[in-house]
């Protein structure tokens, strides 16, 4: 029996190790048949994906820095001259500065507020702007939210 994801191709944005949910989406992904691609940022980022995607069959391994929209219009290029169609784009990208996760959310600087608004949901808007022209109907994409949406996160310090 095929899995329900067979002949589809899909983009991974974000995994950044064996722990990542991205990383666990991927798998689910290629056991239900999709063939795969996926984006980094970074050579020290790329020494940890491109072993995870080539386990799974996958030889599209990109660099993408989502805060460059340079950057993103080469990597769906790109893309688009290995796959002429993409049919899903996972986003599993957010960052933020070390020490702005430190001490209470009200000492956040503008800066790293930008920087995290950017990198994390800014980027969404940006790599679908992207993928979209790479996608037919019936194209998906998903994207994740965070825990504190529903919830306060105590800090430790």
């Amino acid at each position: 029996m095929a899995g329900v994801l067979q002949g589809r191709r899909g983009l991974i944005m974000g995994v950044a190790n064996e722990r990542s949910i991205a990383w666990g989406i991927a798998q689910a992904a290629h056991r239900e048949g999709a063939d795969l691609a996926f984006t980094y940022v970074g050579e020290t980022l790329e020494k940890r994906v491109r072993p995870l995607a080539e386990s799974l069959g996958s030889d599209v391994v990109l660099p993408c820095d989502v805060q460059s929209d340079a950057d993103i219009e080469t990597t769906f290029a790109t893309l688009g001259e290995c796959w002429k169609q993409l049919d899903f784009l996972v986003h599993s990208v957010a960052f933020a500065a070390r020490d702005e996760l430190k001490g209470p959310f009200y000492r956040t600087s503008r800066e790293g507020f930008h920087l995290a608004l950017d990198v994390s949901v800014y980027s969404l808007v940006a790599t679908t702007r992207a993928a979209v022209p790479l996608m037919g109907p019936g194209g998906s994409i998903l994207t994740m939210t965070y825990l504190g949406a529903e919830r306060t996160i105590p800090t430790t310090t």
